[in-house]
């Protein structure tokens, strides 16, 4: 049964790198927000633009995601689902399909996700995260609870 397989954690722990390493052994469609917000708005849109379109891409991967499990494709989110809200939102999106949801949750010492960063944005093609930038999203970032089912 195709499964959707969403990966959470903050910025520098690797969700893309695993979303691609279960893109390959899944023979999985992967969606990611960040290659996608590069792709449409640059890599390094203004806030008035970033945030509108992040929304526009999510709804988007949604409705790419439906159809590609009507076709039988597992499905890797990349995307991070920072808040509790944003997980029980994809929880009850998974349930209101009928399909499967594996949750994978990862963790990192900030200052090895800021090395991580910083070398990701010399990367030609990465979307730009400026420290301070770091700094004001990591105020809305909810780790998963134990209550939230996770690998």
């Amino acid at each position: 049964m195709p499964t959707v397989h969403a990966i959470h954690g903050f910025i520098g722990t690797g969700k893309t790198t695993l979303a691609r390493q279960l893109e390959d052994q899944l023979l999985a469609l992967r969606l990611s927000s960040d290659e996608w917000m590069v792709q449409l708005y640059g890599p390094d849109p203004d806030e008035t633009v970033f945030r509108p379109g992040l929304e526009r891409v999510n709804l988007l991967f949604r409705h790419l995601a439906e159809r590609a499990l009507v076709l039988g494709l597992n499905v890797v989110l990349d995307d991070g689902y920072w808040t509790r809200a944003s997980r029980d939102g994809l929880r009850s999106w998974a349930a209101g399909l009928d399909v499967p949801l594996r949750f994978y949750a990862l963790t990192l010492p900030e200052a090895e996700a800021r090395r991580r960063i910083q070398a990701r944005n010399a990367q030609p093609g990465s979307l730009y995260i400026a420290p301070e930038t770091y700094d004001l999203f990591r105020q809305n970032f909810e780790p998963v609870q134990p209550d939230e089912p996770h690998e």
